[in-house]
Order: C-alpha cells, then structure tokens, then sequence
C-alpha cells in the first residue's frame, strides 16, 4: 500500500509537469506570432486544445504564465550554443549559430516579445527581473569561460557578449524592415566578422592557468 501511493503523487506531478510544458509550448507559439499585447489566457487555451481552468491552475496571471515561459526559453537557450564537453566552436560560428537556432527561432522571437513587454508591464518586470538577472551573470559565465577579449580582460569579454547579445536581438526586431533575407545573413555575417577580430576562444592550456591564478 505504501509502495502505491508513492507511486500516486510522482505520476500527479508528471502530469502536472507535461501540462505545464504544454501550455508553455501554446504560449510561445502565440508570443511570435500574436506578440505580447494580443496574447491572452483565450488564445493559449485555444492554441493548446484545454480548458481555461487547466491555464488558471498553474497561472494565476498572464504575467505569471509569461514569466515561467520566459525562465523555461532562457533555460532551453543556456544549452544549445555548444555540447558540455566539446571544444567551443569559433567566434563566427557562435555567434552564427546562436542567430539562425537561438535568436532568430520561435523561442527567440517570443523572448524578445517578453522583455519589450517588461519595459511597460511593471508586474511582469517585478516577476522576472531577477531571474533575468541571474540567468544574464551565468550566461556571461558561461562565455568568459571558453572565450576571452583579445585584451585579455574579462570585463571586455563580458561586454563584447553583450554587444552580441543586444545586436541580435535588435536585428531581429529590425528583421521586417530589411528588404531581403539575404540581406539579413549579410548583415549577420559581416558583424560575426567583426566579432571574430574581437574575441577568442581560450585555448585549454591558457584556461588551465587562468584557473590557477
């Protein structure tokens, strides 16, 4: 009897988990191509086939269902940019890679729809800004461990990042107004370039000896 109903609540909570990532998946879907405005609680239930009370369940709010869609996104786009393990691939790749499967993705555009929103929404600002925060200082982390600012400081590494970063999210909201496709990848090639001159992957032997200093 006690082996069943262990069994019970850890079923209840897969459930509850498959639920939670689906009406996230709906939320996304009408974050990119409805925007932040004109996503409500009616459109995801639509979206994800379910009924109102199952959304409501789990989010309260709208900004409460965006919130833990925008935390499940960052935490999807944390892992894609390399495999743990391998050698980090060149600048220009990164940042290539990061634009055509990260940023420039349904997640991608949903995300840039979000922290727009947080600009005006102040109670969906208030829900995510420190997990913003938070998941900003790890993702820098996590570059400055495998690239470096060829002046070898790693604030400069921290900020080239950053420039990165905000250069393709900019590009993407710029993305309507660009007469072609072809442009776009022109542009981003030109600016992975310029990046390229600017930053460095760490060798495994220089990462060694930052490491013991």
């Amino acid at each position: 009897m006690t082996e069943t109903t262990s069994k019970k609540p850890k079923a209840q909570d897969q459930r509850s988990r498959d639920m939670q990532a689906r009406i996230c998946n709906a939320t996304v879907a009408c974050l990119d191509q409805l925007g932040y405005a004109e996503t409500t609680f009616a459109k995801v239930q639509a979206k994800a086939d379910i009924s109102r009370g199952a959304i409501t369940h789990h989010f309260p709010t709208k900004q409460a269902l965006v919130a833990a869609t925008a935390m499940r996104l960052l935490d999807n786009a944390q892992s894609p940019i390399w495999k743990r393990g391998s050698t980090p691939p060149p600048v220009y790749d990164l940042i290539m890679s990061s634009w055509s499967n990260i940023v420039n993705s349904s997640g991608g555009r949903a995300i840039v729809e979000i922290l727009v929103a947080c600009r005006t929404d102040a109670d969906l600002f208030e829900l995510l800004e420190q997990s913003l925060r938070d998941w900003d200082k790890s993702n820098l982390n996590l570059i400055a461990s495998q690239y470096a600012s060829v002046s070898g400081d790693r604030d400069d590494t921290e900020l080239l990042w950053s420039i990165s970063r905000n250069f393709l999210r900019g590009l993407l909201l710029h993305e309507k107004f660009v007469s072609s496709p072809e442009y776009l990848t022109k542009m981003m090639g030109r600016f992975a370039r310029m990046m390229e001159s600017q930053l460095r992957v760490v060798s495994p032997n220089n990462a060694k000896i930052e490491e013991v200093e």
